[in-house]
């Protein structure tokens, strides 16, 4: 019984439907409370709800069940990645460090939470750590081009997103990042070249169809892009990152177009029909079209 409601939860986990994975997980923990998979799950699918008190008493019940067990940590300092709160990650991977000081995937994410906080030093000291323990980490050379695009050295960052790409030609987040630099620097046609390999891989990935419609406005092709957007189904998925990134491409793509007062309103279903989700970005969003538009 716990074994299915578990495999159950990290279905609809895995499809960003993640209230339905929360039912599952509430069925398994009043079964078995003591189930650390369990708490570690739902620690996660809260942090994607952006429900940040009911993450971390997930996590703290996992560890007064077991606090010496490192996947709790692991897990913790990837929700305290997802919800912002980049101190408390690093905290969380530091405590893997300390016991297994080459984990390259916590020396990653510490080295991204910098790289988030724009401590670009120490966020190049740890990307090149996992470069000296594995010099073809397709993470950390993915984590140098995100870099490199932060400090607009785009070139800089094509080299090692190349350099990923020819060690795993089917990495769609390289080939999404490539796509991201390439519409840095307003070569919109090899940005779509680059998402569209992707999309070839992964046809179902959200964050590379909403890139593509996003680039089709930047090429002119409006009425493509448009209904590319409308023909994607926001039902049932509940990850604020993917549904906030839909409004910010859409929005934006409709501004490319002319049509700001459909950009304005788009925005402002945002920020009415997600009240729990952050708000930053998608206010920023619609401050710098008013400004626009004055």
């Amino acid at each position: 019984m716990s074994n299915n409601l578990l495999k159950k939860a990290e279905y609809y986990s895995d499809r960003f439907e993640n209230e339905k994975a929360i039912n599952y997980l509430d069925k398994l923990l009043i079964i078995d409370g003591n189930n650390i998979d369990g708490w570690l799950l739902k620690g996660l699918c809260h942090a994607f709800l952006f429900q940040k008190e009911e993450s971390f008493r997930c996590f703290d019940k996992a560890l007064k069940i077991d606090s010496n067990n490192l996947n709790v940590y692991l897990k913790r300092g990837v929700a305290c990645y997802h919800m912002g709160e980049y101190e408390l990650a690093i905290d969380s991977f530091n405590q893997i460090i300390e016991h297994i000081p080459d984990e390259t995937f916590s020396l990653n994410k510490i080295g991204s939470c910098y790289l988030y906080l724009e401590k670009y030093d120490l966020a190049l000291s740890y990307f090149n750590k996992v470069l000296e323990i594995d010099s073809e980490d397709s993470d950390a050379l993915l984590n140098m081009g995100l870099y490199y695009n932060d400090l607009e050295m785009y070139d800089d960052a094509l080299i090692y997103l190349d350099k990923c790409i020819e060690i795993q030609p089917n990495d769609g987040a390289a080939l999404l990042q490539m796509a991201n630099i390439y519409k840095n620097k307003q070569d919109y046609h090899n940005a779509l070249r680059y998402v569209n390999q992707a999309l070839g891989q992964n046809p179902n990935d959200l964050m590379l169809q909403l890139t593509r419609n996003l680039l089709l406005s930047n090429i002119g092709e409006f009425e493509e892009s448009v209904n590319g957007f409308k023909s994607i189904s926001l039902e049932g998925i509940d990850n604020y990152g993917l549904i906030s990134m839909y409004y910010i491409y859409y929005g934006q793509a409709l501004q490319t177009m002319g049509k700001n007062d459909e950009a304005l309103e788009l925005y402002d279903e945002y920020l009415i029909k997600y009240d729990g989700f952050p708000k930053d970005e998608i206010q920023d969003e619609k401050d710098r079209l008013l400004i626009l538009i004055k």
